[in-house]
Formats: C-alpha cells, sequence, structure tokens
C-alpha cells in the first residue's frame, strides 16, 4: 500500500492524526453530555410530560418512537460514547508515544463506528421514509469517517514500517540533516 506523509489539506500526518483523536475526543464528550441529559429529562419526576416531550423532540427528527425505545437508544449511545471517548485519548496517546497499538486500536473501534453508523442510517430509513434526511446525513457522516480511518491507519503502517512520529522527534531530525550538510560544507572550504 502506497502511503503519503501528509493528510487533508497538506497537514502532516502526525498533527491530522493528533487533530482527529482531539476532535474525536470533543465530540464524544458532546455526545456522551447529550445523550445522558435526555436520559436524565426521560427518567425524570414528571414522567408522563417529559415522556411526551422526548418522544416529540424524537418526532422532530422523523421517527415515531415509543418512550422505551428512546430510553434504549440513549443507553447505548451513552455506552458508545464512553467507548469512543476512551479510543479517542488511546490515538492521541499513541500519536504522542508514536505507539502503533494504540492507534490500531481506534482505527479498529472505528470501523465498528462505521458499521453501526450505517446500519443506523439504513434502520431510520425504514422505519419510515419521511426521515430519508437523517438517513441521509448518517451515511454522509460515516463516508466522511472512512476519510479519517485511511489516515488513521496510515499513520498506523508508517508506525510499524519504523517511522517515529512524534512531535519531537522530527524537530531532532531536522537538526540533525543541519548538522550534516553544515560539516560537509566546512570541508569543502576548508580545501
Amino acid at each position: 500500500m502506497s502511503t503519503s506523509e501528509r493528510c487533508c489539506f497538506m497537514v502532516p500526518l502526525n498533527i491530522g492524526c493528533f487533530v482527529v483523536g482531539i476532535v474525536s475526543c470533543v465530540l464524544s464528550i458532546v455526545m456522551f453530555s447529550m445523550s445522558t441529559l435526555f436520559f436524565i429529562l426521560e427518567s425524570g419526576v414528571n414522567k408522563h410530560e417529559l415522556t411526551v416531550e422526548s418522544v416529540h423532540f424524537a418526532k422532530y427528527l422523523g421517527l415515531y418512537l415509543n418512550s422505551s425505545s428512546v430510553h434504549i437508544i440513549l443507553s447505548i449511545t451513552m455506552i458508545i460514547s464512553l467507548l469512543w471517548m476512551k479510543f479517542s485519548v488511546l490515538l492521541i496517546l499513541g500519536i504522542l508515544r508514536n505507539n502503533a497499538n494504540f492507534v490500531l486500536s481506534h482505527f479498529l473501534f472505528g470501523i465498528v463506528i462505521n458499521i453501526i453508523s450505517i446500519l443506523s442510517a439504513l434502520l431510520v430509513l425504514l422505519q419510515s421514509l419521511q426521515s430519508w434526511k437523517l438517513s441521509f446525513v448518517l451515511f454522509a457522516l460515516s463516508l466522511l469517517h472512512i476519510h479519517f480511518l485511511v489516515v488513521i491507519y496510515t499513520v498506523y503502517d508508517l508506525m510499524n514500517r519504523g517511522k517515529d512520529l512524534r512531535f519531537h522527534q522530527q524537530a531532532d531530525d531536522e537538526d540533525l540533516l543541519v548538522e550534516c550538510f553544515d560539516d560537509n560544507l566546512d570541508i569543502t572550504y576548508r580545501k
């Protein structure tokens, strides 16, 4: 497989992968917070009014779900977001410590997330044809996520080949190259 040392918009791979890790960590925190908030509202004190509101919220998305279905979906979303948070931290640590296994674990979890996203897009479309917009958004997000998975796999592949992608290592390599060229220039001027 041919690999490149650059990713989106000519950003170096280690910086791009680090940014992917930070953004996915922030998104997982937001997803966990929102699903926890809706879960608490669903299980609130005034159960009849809040259940109608949360089901009404599902209707905005074009879904017609009862209260128990919303409860199950929110529970699964909280578990997935916690796992996503964990694997995002592993990706960040994998880049900082040049650990290919941490990067691979995020890549494999990303594949699982993509499969879940595509299946949920199909299930939303099967539930109601009126919710095709939500299904299209889920499918488009999974296609965008595939690009980031390719970047993460490229980083993993380069790490397995022995490339050190830590941030401080690149600066050290450039200093060594400059010293090598400076020594050669001094020798030619002495002759």
